[in-house]
């Protein structure tokens, strides 16, 4: 009996400690934290050429505070640390006012890419898009509003489009390879068409995330799709957990911050 009470009681201490540094991971570390996340994509229509192409993602960024330029920084370092080719910007650079564009602009322009920096607003980006669209050009990003481009390397090309908050319909099929981008995840629903991949934000990956019942929390727009990849018309999605925490849902669980770096092979 006394050695099944100890057991017990060490069980018992057992489950605390790990309750306990789930609290604190959740409300303490993972707001702020963040992963480097690589993501295969496999597909035979992806010219030979293109094989091992590199495309970092960014999304989410909320800036509130100077502590998050501060941060934005920091990220910005690590990012320049990657080895990637092409910068991609999923939207919502401020939540709310946007402030200290001076320093944010030198801190987004110092992002090396060699084949090009593109972005697409999202919805908190759109009550000061001309800032904010301001603040991504004079840093080397172009604004995407549901356009396409053509993205050249080694003598072949695949095709890039960046869609806005308000697309409702994809643009025209093309015979290239198609990687699209947007800020709303449930925005796939009729990109999947035309895209073979497409890049998404918004969500915060569901912030609490419980494995077999999912994302708890589910945004406008990220209702269908709000954590990690899916598949439809032969297209995939990836949805980025984004890289911070909004104001009004501030705790993060299996939804870890991330920049998303692809590489593309062809199968």
């Amino acid at each position: 009996m006394r050695i099944r009470r100890q057991i017990g009681i060490a069980l018992l201490a057992l489950i605390a400690l790990a309750i306990t540094m789930t609290i604190v991971h959740t409300i303490v570390i993972s707001p702020k934290s963040y992963r480097i996340h690589h993501v295969e994509v496999t597909n035979k229509a992806i010219p030979q050429q293109f094989q091992n192409f590199k495309i970092a993602y960014l999304s989410d960024i909320h800036l509130r505070s100077q502590k998050d330029i501060t941060r934005l920084e920091e990220i910005v370092k690590d990012l320049n640390q990657q080895n990637y080719e092409m910068v991609l910007f999923g939207g919502d650079l401020y939540e709310g006012k946007v402030f200290e564009d001076k320093k944010v602009t030198q801190i987004l322009n110092s992002i090396h890419s060699s084949y090009g920096k593109f972005a697409v607003l999202g919805e908190e980006d759109n009550s000061n898009s001309s800032q904010v669209v301001q603040i991504l050009t004079e840093a080397g990003f172009e604004t995407l509003n549901n356009e396409a481009r053509t993205i050249y390397y080694n003598e072949a090309k695949i095709r890039l489009i960046g869609y806005n908050t308000e697309a409702s319909a994809a643009l025209e099929k093309s015979d290239l390879y198609t990687i699209s981008f947007s800020h709303y995840p449930d925005q796939f629903a009729f990109i999947s068409d035309t895209s073979q991949y497409h890049l998404a934000g918004h969500s915060g990956g569901g912030f609490i995330y419980l494995p077999l019942l999912g994302a708890t929390t589910k945004l406008n727009h990220a209702k269908t799709y709000n954590h990690g990849s899916y598949t439809k018309n032969n297209a995939t999605l990836y949805v980025s957990n984004g890289l911070s925490i909004m104001a009004d849902h501030s705790y993060k669980f299996l939804a870890k911050n991330e920049i998303v770096i692809l590489t593309l092979n062809k199968s």
